[in-house]
């Protein structure tokens, strides 16, 4: 024995109930997004506009609400990117990055999560990663993070990095501040 399912009244019943939801819906959505405080006035872009010449050294821009930076690294010999203290920060070698749990650099970043003990506070190196490549905030990348006002509010970056056989070189570029449109 078949039993058929009762395909009778339900279905124009559902049907009208789904088109007068679309309906309602159109009115409803009319009246715009409800209010929300503490909603930046723009967004921050950073930009690259001059690389250290380190070779084997690959630098991104993380293009994100706050900027961040993503550097690979394929060199032969470790290189050290200072914090913004001038301090050992992280550590990159073409098998792993390493950081520094001394620096105030890494300590003030989220990833830098684990308990603080005396070792810590000294100053160990830690590994990040197993590969040649680490993305972080940077909050040299966050200089214009008050900035509330006009388009073009314009700052520049540095972040030092130190190789074992030769100079610190540097890694700069740009921020600006971009306001959201509240054109249509």
């Amino acid at each position: 024995m078949r039993v058929e399912p009762d395909r009778g009244p339900r279905l124009p019943a559902l049907v009208l109930f789904g088109l007068v939801s679309l309906a309602v819906s159109g009115p409803a959505g009319a009246h715009g997004a409800p209010d929300a405080d503490n909603v930046p006035a723009g967004v921050i872009k950073a930009s690259i506009t001059e690389q250290p010449g380190i070779p084997g050294l690959s630098t991104l821009i993380l293009d994100a609400p706050r900027p961040g930076i993503l550097l690979s690294y394929r060199g032969n010999e470790p290189i050290t990117i200072l914090g913004t203290e001038g301090e050992a920060f992280l550590r990159f070698s073409p098998d792993r990055v390493e950081a520094h749990t001394g620096s105030a650099s890494w300590q003030a970043l989220p990833e830098a999560t684990a308990p603080r003990t005396a070792s810590t506070e000294a100053g160990a190196w830690i590994t990040l990663s197993n590969s040649n490549s680490f993305g972080w905030l940077d909050p040299r990348l966050n200089a214009l993070e008050g900035a509330h006002g006009d388009a073009g509010e314009f700052a520049q970056w540095r972040i030092p990095i130190r190789s074992e056989s030769g100079p610190v070189r540097h890694l700069r570029g740009e921020l600006s501040f971009e306001s959201y449109s509240t054109a249509p």
